[in-house]
Formats: C-alpha cells, structure tokens, sequence
C-alpha cells in the first residue's frame, strides 16, 4: 500500500594619424536637451520598481504558502536502522517515529513508537513491529503504521547510525540539555564489543557521535527514554537548523542528508516540509508508552508490549489535534 498524496565582438581600436588641423574651424554643436529623468526622478523609479518586485515575491509566496495549506498534513515515517559495514541485511527499525507537518496548525508534531510493540503486520502475522522493516522494508514498515494508526503514511525517511553522525556534524553538533547523567556500561561498539559511556548532566553541546549515543542508549534506562531522548535530539536539530549563524553550513548539511538519507519523497517535497517546519513553533512530542501498553512474553520467550489501542487512540487524538 502506497500513499501518495553576449554576445561578444571583437572591437579593434584603429590607430590614428597624429593631430592634424581641420580645413575650418569647428562648429559648436548647439546644446542638447537633456534627455530621462532627474536623480530625484530616477530614485523614484527605482524605488517603484523595488516595491513591485517586492509586492510580486510576496504574492508568489503567499499563493505557493496557500497551496501548501490546501493540501492538508504530511505524514513522515522517520526509520533508523542499525546497518553496519559489510552488512547485506535485511534489517529491523532501532528507531520508529511518525512525523506530521501540519502547514494550517503551522505545527510539526513527532509521535515515537515502541519498536518491541506487538502488532498484526500484513502479510506476515503478529510480530513486534520493528519487524515489518525486516520483512518488506520501508514499505512495509509504512503500510503497518498507516493501518495501525488509521492515517496516512506519505512518505517514509531511513538512515543509519553512520549517516546520523554526518548531519549532525556537518550542522557543527547540536545543543541539548541533559535532565541528568546517562550512564551505560553496556553501549554496544561497531565490532559488536561493548563499553562504558557517560554523558553528564546540563546543557552539553553534542558533535555527532555524542548525539548518536545520547539517543541510542537503553540498557541503563527504559525504552521509552530512549524514545524521549531520541525526540529531543531532532528538536535540537530543528533549532539549530533555524539559527543565521548555522545557514552557511546549509550547502554541507545538504549534501550529508542526500548522501546519508533514503526515501520515496520528490525532492521538492524536502523544500515545502522545509518551509513547513520553519514556520512551525517548537516541535510537539508524544509517544506511545508505559501508560499505553502492557509487558507481555510471547510463547517463544520474547518480550513484547501489547498495546492498549483505547489509550492509544487518545495519544494519537493529541498527536493529529
């Protein structure tokens, strides 16, 4: 299931004979009437002409803004996986967080799925729901989230952990405040080792790894902080992506997203959710919970959560308000 909502002469200067006097004397041209406008005039000219340009433009962007609000919310299945070098997959989603763009509301919204969620995933049964990715892709993973939650998926967007690094550096690392110390002894390395990491608390400016492992951690904390850490790393992007002094490195960040994301969005879309989020207020965050799920073991011995869809629903009432 898809939805898609001088030219140029060559001028030779001829060499002349030294002075030579005419046969008459020369006649004085009678004065000339000046020609155009006086500086006042021509000032005034070049002013009206600014002024309709300027008229122009904000007409074209306010037709180009009013197209953008008919067309209604996009929704953006944001996917991370863990793909590693020399890995051929297929892979899970480590990450799963449904994005809106509300042009209307002038509002961007994230809501985090629990990837070990328990759900029907079509054509393959029940599984968690990070699995939809492993058996069909994004596609997949798009068509359960539509069917799951009742609202259009447009478009879906994927990286890996590698990529992630390379836009938050390119953007030269990210601000976030840390409500308190994060602690693993269990944060897993790229040779499938582990080692101790520590992120203290306050407000700590985050190169890229820092950010990948300040979202990434979950053994020393639930899920579902993770999922809280991993709304706020994007926040964080959003605001420094809106900072002047982060605009010259706009052509670098561009080039590490199209290098480093995939996705079945145009790329003019990129520019219209661009925009979108620009004049959107603080990102909104919600998630799928403790409060809206239930700890179950499968019989196979796995640990899943079984959603509760009533207080789901609500959550997904506030997350599309």
């Amino acid at each position: 299931m898809r939805y898609d909502h001088g030219w140029t002469d060559d001028f030779t200067i001829e060499e002349l004979s030294p002075a030579w006097p005419p046969a008459t004397p020369p006649v004085s041209a009678a004065p000339r009437k000046r020609s155009g406008c006086g500086w006042r005039g021509c000032l005034t000219i070049v002013l009206l002409i600014l002024v309709v340009l300027g008229v122009s433009g904000a007409l074209s962007s306010w037709v180009f803004w009013r197209a953008v609000v008919a067309r209604g919310p996009v929704h953006v299945l944001i996917l991370g996986t863990d793909e590693r070098p020399g890995e051929a997959g297929p892979f899970r989603s480590d990450t799963m967080i449904l994005a809106r763009f509300d042009p209307r509301q002038r509002r961007v919204a994230l809501l985090s799925i629990p990837r070990d969620l328990w759900v029907p995933i079509p054509g393959v049964g029940e599984n968690r729901i990070n699995a939809a990715h492993f058996f069909g892709g994004p596609l997949l993973a798009k068509e359960t989230v539509a069917i799951l939650f009742d609202v259009p998926v447009h478009y879906y967007v994927k990286i890996n952990f590698d990529g992630f690094v390379r836009i938050v550096d390119a953007m030269g690392g990210i601000e976030v405040e840390v409500p308190e110390t994060l602690l693993d002894t269990n944060y897993p390395t790229p040779d499938y080792g582990v080692t101790t990491v520590r992120i203290e608390a306050g407000r700590q400016h985050m190169d890229g790894e820092t950010a990948l492992i300040y979202a990434r951690s979950r053994y020393s904390t639930s899920d579902f902080d993770r999922a809280r850490r991993q709304q706020q790393i994007l926040a964080a992007m959003q605001a420094k992506l809106r900072q002047p002094s982060t605009w010259v490195k706009l052509p670098a960040v561009a080039r590490a997203v199209l290098e480093s994301v995939k996705t079945d969005m145009p790329p003019q879309e990129w520019a219209i959710l661009g925009l979108i989020a620009w004049r959107a207020g603080e990102i909104e965050r919600y998630a799928i919970g403790p409060n809206q799920v239930t700890p179950s073991t499968t019989p196979n011995g796995a640990a899943v959560l079984i959603p509760n869809w009533d207080a789901i629903r609500g959550v997904l009432a506030e997350f599309q308000k």
